[in-house]
Formats: C-alpha cells, sequence, structure tokens
C-alpha cells in the first residue's frame, strides 16, 4: 500500500501541473495562497481516492482546533482516517510540517495511516515526502514513483470498496481498524488499482 499511495501522491502533483498549467502566471493585482494550492491539489488526490471524503483545512474541535491542510477519511468515525496532507509553496519549509504531522495527527486518537509533506513553488519545483504508520519518509519524485492516469479507476472498483466499507462498519468509531479488516479493505483497493499490470503494489 505504501507503493500506491506514493504513486498517487505523485501522479496527483504531476496531474497539477499538467491541468493548472498557469498557475503561477499571475497578474501584480493577484497572489497565490497557500490555501488556493491545498484547494487544486486536493481536487487532484481526490480523482484517486474516491472512495474517501475528502476535507480541506477543517478545524479539529476536540484537538485544540488543530487544522490539517487536507484530508481523506470517512465522516463520524476514526477508523478509516487515511491520509493527511500537509502542503506548502516555500522551499525552505519542511521540518516543522513533518514533526506535525507525525505528532498531532498520526497518533492517537486520529491515528492517521499516512501522512504526506507537499511543498510546490514553482512550475515543475516539488519537494513531496510519505510518512508512513511506523515513521518511515519515503521520498516521492519521478526517480522513485510511477505515473498511474486517474481514469484506471471504474465506477464499479469505486462502489465494490465502498460497500467493504459499509460491511466493516463505522463502530468503534475512535478505534483504528483492526490489522485483518486493513488488510481486507487493502486488497480490493490493490485489485481496483490493477496493481498486477502496474507493478506497483
Amino acid at each position: 500500500m505504501d507503493n500506491l499511495v506514493r504513486n498517487i501522491i505523485y501522479s496527483s502533483i504531476k496531474n497539477f501541473f499538467e491541468n493548472e498549467s498557469d498557475f503561477f502566471d499571475y497578474t501584480s493585482q493577484t497572489g497565490m495562497t497557500e490555501w488556493n494550492l491545498t484547494h487544486h491539489l486536493c481536487n487532484e488526490l481526490s480523482k484517486y481516492f474516491l472512495w474517501l471524503n475528502k476535507e480541506v483545512d477543517v478545524a479539529k474541535r476536540n484537538y485544540d482546533n488543530k487544522r490539517p491542510d487536507i484530508i481523506f477519511h470517512k465522516r463520524r468515525t476514526n477508523k478509516f482516517n487515511f491520509l493527511v496532507v500537509e502542503a506548502k509553496k516555500n522551499p525552505n519549509d519542511k521540518q516543522l510540517d513533518i514533526i506535525k504531522l507525525k505528532n498531532n495527527w498520526m497518533v492517537r486518537p486520529l491515528n492517521y495511516r499516512f501522512g504526506v509533506y507537499i511543498n510546490i513553488w514553482g512550475k515543475g519545483e516539488f519537494e513531496a515526502i510519505l510518512i508512513t504508520r511506523d515513521g518511515s519518509e519515503i521520498k516521492i519524485d519521478e526517480t522513485t514513483s510511477k505515473y498511474i492516469p486517474p481514469t484506471i479507476i471504474s465506477q464499479q472498483f469505486v462502489d465494490s470498496i465502498k460497500k467493504t466499507i459499509d460491511e466493516i462498519g463505522i463502530e468503534p468509531r475512535d478505534e483504528p481498524l483492526n490489522r485483518s479488516l486493513e488488510e481486507k479493505l487493502d486488497n480490493e483497493i490493490l485489485r481496483g488499482f490493477s496493481l498486477e499490470e502496474w507493478n506497483i503494489r
């Protein structure tokens, strides 16, 4: 699953550069904000995580109102807290956001399975690091990642994933998925991405 998520992040960034090719070309009256960048990144990521709810800049009310930039999860439960994203547009930012991902979002009670730091500061210029549950940091770039076209994902696949999630259920809401249920869901996701063909398991 680590490789799949890494490749999805890479593909989403590539799609952002392709679909928003004039993003950094604005008039002297207009400036690009971090929130605007986050919005566009979320749009690209959501083309791959179609079975999850997406949120931008939400406040975690019982968590000191901390605000992750992007999350992919299922509402009303922490069981399917899958991906949390910190996005930046300054090439000098990094370590503080990585610490924030690990210490704020990937621990109890939220237990996000993956965190990703994405920094985009110009056309084709980015740094991205995937953080896994065990704290490993995986570099994301053209030498370590493969492009997956969003068209690979069928509606039948999305419906199958949603059905599996419904069968698992949202209770208990404050506990992560146990290992056997996580493996069941992972297998359904990996099958849907036709990974035998793409070799991205």
